[in-house]
């Protein structure tokens, strides 16, 4: 084994905090001969053996990388890791549950904690945790959608009665930014499922509560409106948003990935029959049925992609 090689591996060792273990062990000599037989195949090919050992490792990415998703592959997330993702969605539920958008500094640093952490996350590789906060930071391109409608709906009327710079320059900014929106959204869930299906379902799992607080700020009359309504999804929302950190929490330390699934599939369902049940009292079995087949639906839909991609 070259330098660069057990440099290689001495790194993600590092990187994958299993300690001296047997586990450890077993996945070391698993990576380490499956690098082996993939540089002997280039040297067959023709390739030298230092550049063949450099084109293995290449593929395999950064040692932190690779790190996280051998624990993710072997389903050993640490409590600290778990922790943080759900975080997350405790974050979401103060916000939401408390209002805190209506106030410019909690949403100007909120926004801003969110995008710091989804960024560190990126650098770090996409640890587990990374996805819970890359899903709250989605809801940034989403809350921003509304922003745009609201532009919309409040100059288009104006430019009838007759050109307006001020006015046109809203309503193009406005146009402009929901093919953008789509696009940022749409390839972080690609992105997502190239590594892991189930990722890109946690990523999208934030969304479906945002959009029913967006629907209930625009029925209570626009972002700066208040109302008792308004404060009843919000509090909703609240236990919603705990629920799923719960959620999250059980998502992250389970151990095996059939489990994974039937806890995102399970709390999704649950947490959703009870809100339809408190929102919608009256509206029967069969609306309260399509409603969680249709959110089912939406957090399984990187699955489909996943095998068509």
């Amino acid at each position: 084994m070259s330098s660069e090689v057990a440099g290689y591996f001495e790194r993600l060792r590092s990187h994958l905090r299993l300690g001296d273990t047997f586990e450890s062990d077993d996945v070391m000599r698993e990576l380490s001969t499956h690098v082996e037989d993939r540089v002997v195949e280039l040297v067959r090919a023709g390739m030298s053996p230092a550049r063949a050992e450099h084109a293995v490792l290449s593929g395999f990415g950064r040692p932190r990388t690779l790190a996280h998703l051998v624990r993710q592959a072997h389903l050993v997330t640490p409590w600290a890791d778990a922790l943080l993702g759900a975080a997350a969605f405790v974050f979401l539920a103060v916000i939401v549950g408390a209002e805190l958008w209506h106030v410019p500094a909690f949403a100007a640093g909120g926004a801003g904690l969110v995008v710091a952490l989804t960024l560190y996350g990126l650098w770090q590789g996409r640890p587990a945790w990374f996805y819970p906060w890359a899903g709250a930071a989605l809801t940034l391109p989403l809350a921003a959608g509304y922003i745009a409608f609201a532009v919309l709906h409040r100059e288009l009327p104006a430019l009838t009665a007759g050109p307006h710079a001020l006015a046109l320059a809203g309503v193009a900014g406005a146009l402009l930014y929901f093919p953008i929106g789509l696009f940022v959204v749409a390839a972080a869930v690609l992105v997502a499922v190239r590594r892991d299906w189930l990722d890109a379902s946690v990523l999208l799992s934030p969304l479906p509560g945002v959009l029913v607080e967006i629907i209930a700020v625009h029925r209570a009359g626009g972002i700066a409106a208040g109302g008792q309504a308004l404060s009843e999804a919000s509090a909703l929302l609240f236990g919603v948003y705990l629920g799923m950190a719960i959620a999250t929490l059980a998502f992250l330390r389970s151990s095996t990935r059939n489990v994974k699934v039937m806890t995102l599939v399970g709390s999704a369902v649950g947490l959703w029959a009870v809100s339809a049940l408190f929102v919608d009292p009256g509206g029967g079995l069969v609306a309260l049925a399509a409603r969680g087949a249709l959110l089912v639906g939406f957090l399984l839909s990187p699955a489909l992609v996943a095998r068509h991609a």
